[in-house]
């Protein structure tokens, strides 16, 4: 019996590096899909058929460009949105607040007007504010503090306001 060995011829096998390549690419490791791809085409190409990917590897590659140039583009953007938002929520605040000051001044008008009360009468806090009041004690979105006149002031001249300097309406001239 004659014992012949063919040579055994191996199949070609996908390059682990060429499918790291394209998974890091999907999952936003931009930098490391590209270290991969290149790698992983360096070793296509030098194992004379016995590694296949190159397409994988080359997917990877170009996947993770342009997931690199998506970051450096996204990342100062981000920022730029948290600096607008950080304004945005300190104009919001600033309105809050001139609005609780504008309600505070149309209490104490409605109260003078249904009382008949006369500028540099006394204000009775208590009816102006609370459960049976005209509105609620007034607070200011960033903490800052009200201070109240004792007496009916003149129109133009503000009943309450808050401890914040920007706080104060821009005219309050006709309140």
């Amino acid at each position: 019996m004659e014992n012949s060995q063919q040579p055994s011829q191996q199949l070609p096998q996908t390059s682990g590096m060429a499918i790291a390549s394209l998974v890091t690419s999907l999952t936003c490791l931009a930098p490391l899909a590209i270290i991969f791809g290149h790698m992983a085409m360096s070793r296509i190409k030098r194992s004379a058929g016995q590694l296949t990917g190159y397409g994988l590897a080359l997917a990877g590659t170009i996947m993770g460009y342009v997931g690199l140039v998506v970051m450096i583009l996204i990342i100062p953007f981000m920022s730029v949105m948290f600096v607008g938002a950080r304004a945005w929520k300190k104009g919001s605040d600033r309105a809050a607040c001139i609005m609780n000051t504008r309600n505070l001044q149309q209490a104490v008008r409605g109260h003078q007007n249904m009382t008949s009360m006369k500028v540099g009468d006394p204000i009775d806090w208590n009816v102006i504010f609370g459960p049976d009041g005209y509105l609620p004690q007034p607070v200011c979105p960033l903490g800052g503090t009200y201070t109240f006149v004792e007496t009916i002031p003149p129109v133009g001249t503000l009943v309450g306001s808050c401890s914040h300097a920007d706080h104060v309406p821009a005219d309050h001239s006709t309140w």
